[in-house]
């Protein structure tokens, strides 16, 4: 058996972050619809025991947005 291509193993990365991006989005839109039946957010974090940060980003998209851009000037200005 040949050892796998750089290629094959990017594949990997890239069909995972590609599925877990899905999940996301799919979570974000689950968590909204539980808030537009009437739920706080507070019962969200309590149910499903995630942090109130992790569960406001789920929530407001922008705000994950937000944190990512932050993150990544972060990364680049510390290398």
């Amino acid at each position: 058996m040949e050892p796998m291509t750089d290629d094959e193993i990017r594949a990997i990365k890239a069909d995972y972050d590609a599925d877990l991006d899905k999940a996301m989005q799919r979570r974000d839109e689950r968590l909204r619809a539980a808030i537009a039946s009437g739920r706080k957010q507070a019962d969200l974090v309590r149910i499903t025991e995630w942090s109130r940060e992790a569960v406001r980003q789920a929530l407001n998209p922008e705000a994950r947005e937000a944190v990512r851009r932050a993150r990544a000037a972060k990364k680049e200005v510390t290398g």
